[in-house]
């Protein structure tokens, strides 16, 4: 039997601002058993940027948001899982956007304080 490499990646999703903790917990805890029990990998980092001004207001169905709750998230996972976490936010309503991308050259030293600074500059 071979193994599949664990490749990581960095999700970062904006959820609605009036969505309730109890809807964020959930959202998390499921993208968090997709990751681990559904595809074997491990999550990384998790990190919560809390609420913050959009730089342009996005339209979702019928309601328009100015501000989201940012959340990132670096894990391992087989290249497949990324297909099914898309696939659980885009038919979350509460889930406004989200993007991932691969980290080749992942250094958890350097990456978290790439986010910080990034985070800072999103703020200014």
């Amino acid at each position: 039997m071979s193994t599949v490499k664990q490749r990581t990646y960095e999700l970062i999703y904006l959820i609605q601002q009036d969505a309730s903790e109890e809807e964020i917990n959930r959202l998390d805890g499921r993208l968090s058993a997709i990751i681990g029990d559904d595809f074997g990998g491990s999550i990384r980092e998790e990190e919560n940027w809390g609420k913050r001004k959009l730089a342009y207001i996005i339209k979702k169905g019928v309601t328009k948001h100015s501000r989201a709750i940012y959340k990132r998230l670096v894990f391992q996972g087989p290249p497949g899982v990324t297909e099914e976490l898309e696939r659980i936010l885009r038919i979350t309503d509460y889930c406004i956007r989200f993007m991932h991308i691969r980290m080749d050259n992942y250094d958890p030293a350097t990456a978290s304080r790439q986010a910080a600074e990034a985070a800072q500059e999103a703020t200014v």
